[in-house]
């Protein structure tokens, strides 16, 4: 990525020093023209090089706070001109996103721009038709947030401007639409759509949903998109699994798959349970036999240890690639603390469940609480093994409550 990013900023250094004013130049001082790029229209070779710099970062950015990866490239390239707006290539600015105030801080003053601003701004000459000179030191309404790169514009986009009590739903939204089978496209779309509704841009939602989908069609943006697992389209627990993994609490394999019927391992649960909790190191000592340093799973299962979430079976041994029980899923969360009081009672509810059973007050907690619930034939089933889609749905509901 760093020669694509060297070929985009060689590219506008050179005009970094065009701010025409009205006064300057009839044509490229005119008001209208200080949001244009500097360029008129930028070379392919230079919007290639912009969009595969902002893909990387935006593909960054949606793993982290699940803005979707197509809109933000596309409003990069909508609203800074491939980088090379005066914005962009001044303040490294390439959303538009404002710094209202007189001489605020950490901003750039867009001089010439035409009065967006409720209250009049002084007028110091007029040239003709959109050649007006303003008094730039009365001005509160053309100052921009500078960043010191792209990569910061992007995360500042993503983690903080769209996140925020005015736009946080449309990210909300978009996971729920795409959880519930809608296409990368449309959902993308409709997240542009809900965020100019929202005040985002003044011209509103079906004009910013029209013009940036345009140009994701014509980069097929839509490619960057999380496509999610491959083989949960149907399954029962999709809606489940899709929600866990925009958290990345759950993770698939390399070939695109979740492999949601496949029994879950007690090294697989470890790392799930990692995640959902955020453990983190204890510094206590830790050592399995049968868990080596090289095994991928070790500093999951040293976490769950130090952390009393899970145990080893016994003889110093965590048979990591053994699959986990209905017992043991239950008596795992219990050791997490996910309950609001402690089951009393000294036989179960359950028919296969006796009362001197190991994991009995974990199990009646469990179902207390609303987590984990037996047959219709009156049993628990401890022993059966849980699956990767069963596990994910026992946290979605935790999660829930």
């Amino acid at each position: 990525m760093c020669s694509t990013i060297l070929l985009v900023h060689s590219a506008t250094t050179k005009a970094a020093s065009i701010n025409y004013l009205p006064f300057e130049n009839a044509e490229l001082g005119r008001n209208s023209n200080a949001y244009l790029s500097i360029y008129g229209t930028p070379s392919i070779e230079l919007k290639e090089a912009f969009v595969d710099e902002i893909a990387g970062y935006a593909k960054a950015a949606n793993e982290k706070w699940g803005i979707p990866t197509s809109a933000i490239i596309g409003m990069a390239i909508i609203e800074s001109g491939y980088g090379t707006t005066r914005i962009a290539i001044h303040a490294n600015n390439i959303f538009g996103i404002k710094a209202w105030g007189y001489n605020p801080p950490n901003a750039w003053q867009l001089k010439g721009q035409p009065n967006e601003d409720y209250e009049a701004v002084p007028v110091l000459a007029n040239y003709g038709t959109d050649r007006v000179i303003y008094d730039e030191t009365q001005r509160r309404d053309n100052w921009y947030r500078k960043f010191s790169s792209h990569q910061e514009a992007v995360n500042y986009l993503a983690g903080s401007l769209l996140l925020n009590y005015r736009y946080g739903f449309a990210r909300d939204q978009y996971r729920d639409r795409i959880n519930s089978g809608w296409s990368n496209e449309d959902a993308s779309k409709q997240f542009l759509y809900d965020i100019a509704e929202a005040g985002y841009n003044h011209l509103g939602g079906d004009y910013y949903r029209n013009k940036i989908a345009k140009v994701m069609a014509e980069w097929n943006l839509y490619q960057y998109d999380d496509k999610g697992f491959k083989d949960i389209v149907g399954h029962w627990a999709n809606k489940e699994i899709s929600f866990l993994a925009s958290k990345g609490w759950v993770s698939g394999y390399q070939d695109g798959t979740f492999r949601p019927d496949e029994e879950l391992t007690r090294a697989q649960a470890a790392k799930l349970i990692s995640n959902f909790l955020e453990l983190t190191p204890t510094g206590e000592r830790v050592q399995f036999s049968d868990v080596s340093d090289s095994f991928w799973g070790k500093d999951y299962i040293t976490l769950v240890a130090q952390h009393g979430v899970m145990n080893g079976i016994g003889s110093g041994e965590f048979s990591p690639e053994t699959y986990m029980t209905r017992a043991q899923i239950a008596q795992m969360f219990f050791n997490a603390g996910f309950y609001q009081k402690v089951a009393t009672t000294k036989t179960s509810q359950f028919n296969d469940i006796s009362k001197n059973y190991w994991a009995l007050t974990a199990i009646e907690t469990m179902k207390q609480e609303g987590i984990m619930a037996g047959y219709p034939n009156g049993q628990f089933g401890p022993a059966d093994p849980v699956t990767r889609a069963q596990m994910a749905v026992v946290m979605y509901r935790i999660y829930q409550k």
